[in-house]
């Protein structure tokens, strides 16, 4: 995949995020509409960080196991 593609997914897996956490932290933990997106953007940062990292590491160990190295 070009590297155009996959800033697309990321940028696609953090919006969704983001609004998922906004919509959590505004309707059920109640927050003004500005914390609540400042909260949902680390919160989606973190997630989409953590789900990259996640990634990365599957994929390495899916090289390793056919023998392609690291």
């Amino acid at each position: 995949m070009s590297r155009w593609g996959v800033a697309g997914r990321v940028v696609a897996a953090y919006a969704v995020g983001f609004l998922m956490f906004l919509g959590l932290r505004h309707w059920q933990a109640g927050l003004p509409w500005a914390q609540a997106a400042r909260d949902a953007a680390v919160f989606a940062f973190i997630a989409t960080v953590g789900g990259w990292v996640f990634r990365r590491a599957f994929h390495v160990g899916e090289r390793r196991e056919d023998g392609h190295g690291g």
